[in-house]
């Protein structure tokens, strides 16, 4: 008679389990006709120890390989639908105010790039970061990131880049780090993202913030080991693709992992960028050209899709994610929540925008908003997917099925959050 397993976590009476769990998950993330497969299983029931799982698959399997220990906590999911944790791979949840004002800006017809050319935008959000305090900032980005958890996120990225300067860059990780494993809180993943714009102080000598950012901040982000990553905003008017190149290859010397905003708005050669220097991810690819395509599916670069920013925007032109799927491009699924382009701290309304904007089918948004989305941040051996020795991080719905989750414009989406295998929403 085989041993049982350990259990002190039992989440039971699962009507639809999708574990997101593949055979094939060790060796890259999904593309093609592997994103819909989700690893349905019905009837279905979890069981962790110590925050990890020990047994996951039909009911009466759980069970019977299983020894509850005295005193585990246990969840009856009602027959609900229960998804891996989301993993929100790109926000930029460390900021002082929103920008409510230039929303409405934008609803009469201004354009981002006009806003952001008047003072507004990412450098307006500067102006008000280095004036705020860091124990201000750890505070606002709790709650920001307890609203991510709420919403089902239970690993999210964080960037810096409201700083744009030494001293304010150094506040905005650390923020980071002051949060990372605080109860009650997603799992974080820092990633130093300096080269957001320009500061105003450097807008008539760009090379010498370039210099700084090389010379100085990613070294000392690197000495502190305050990030993991680095990012770039590679766009037309921001940094070019030669500027890119230069931060994300010094970031890379570093020990920093690479990632890239690219093509947000404009073809600017950022994918192509990621693909030859070999970067975790290509985010946003909004206008993605269709060199970047051809060079995303033959890569292990992972695009990172950003529907809620274009839908925000009120933009019509939404990332080609049908077409990049059919040649064979590995993507995944974000929110960008930020204070301005893209207030949003909820993938599960970013599933929607993507499904009925992007033409998805809800099993392959949730393959991007889960494993894919791991796989972009280095993270797919431990989160993404349930699976026998993986962090318990899952949720129940307020659904039946994920396809009523996504269908249902405004309705609650998640009813209970499970992180480290323990209740925490």
């Amino acid at each position: 008679m085989s041993k049982k397993l350990l259990a002190d976590f039992l989440v039971d009476g699962i009507g639809r389990l999708y574990t997101c769990h593949g055979p094939e998950d060790d060796k890259g993330p999904r593309r093609g006709e592997a994103l819909k497969d989700v690893g349905l299983i019905e009837d279905a029931a979890v069981a962790a120890y110590q925050g990890e799982i020990v047994a996951v698959g039909p009911s009466k399997k759980v069970r019977a390989a299983i020894q509850i220990l005295p005193g585990a906590e246990s969840l009856d999911a009602q027959g609900r639908a229960v998804v891996p944790g989301f993993v929100d791979a790109h926000t930029h949840a460390v900021f002082g105010k929103a920008r409510p004002e230039e929303f409405g800006r934008r609803l009469i017809g201004e354009s981002y790039q006009s806003i952001a050319e008047s003072g507004g935008g990412i450098r307006a959000s500067v102006r008000d970061f280095r004036e705020r305090q860091e124990d201000d900032l750890v505070a606002l980005t709790r709650s920001r990131l307890r609203e991510c958890l709420h919403n089902g996120s239970t690993t999210v990225e964080v960037k810096s880049g409201y700083g744009l300067e030494l001293e304010s860059e150094l506040k905005a990780l650390r923020v980071v780090r002051t949060l990372q494993g605080e109860a009650g809180l997603p799992r974080l993943v820092a990633t130093c993202l300096a080269a957001h714009e320009f500061p105003d102080e450097y807008r008539e000598r760009r090379e010498d913030y370039l210099e700084l950012v090389c010379e100085t901040i990613l070294p000392e982000v690197a000495r502190q080991e305050l990030a993991e990553r680095v990012d770039v905003f590679c766009e037309p008017g921001v940094y070019t693709r030669a500027q890119a190149h230069r931060v994300l290859t010094k970031g890379q010397s570093l020990g920093l992992a690479a990632c890239i905003h690219a093509d947000e708005l404009e073809a600017g050669g950022g994918t192509e960028l990621a693909v030859e220097i070999g970067a975790l991810s290509a985010d946003h690819l909004g206008a993605i050209s269709q060199a970047g395509i051809q060079a995303l599916a033959q890569s292990g670069t992972v695009g990172v899709l950003l529907p809620g920013t274009i839908f925000s925007l009120g933009l019509d032109e939404f990332a080609p994610a049908r077409e990049m799927i059919d040649v064979g491009a590995a993507l995944a699924l974000a929110t960008d929540f930020n204070p301005g382009s893209n207030y949003c701290s909820s993938i599960p309304l970013s599933l929607t925008i993507a499904c009925t904007r992007m033409h998805l089918h809800p099993h392959e948004g949730l393959i991007m908003a889960t494993i894919n989305a791991a796989w972009s941040l280095g993270r797919a051996a431990s989160v993404g997917s349930l699976a026998v020795s993986k962090h318990c991080d899952l949720l129940v719905l307020a659904a039946d099925s994920l396809d009523e989750m996504v269908q249902h414009l405004g309705g609650a989406a998640v009813a209970t959050v499970v992180l480290d295998g323990r209740i925490v929403s």
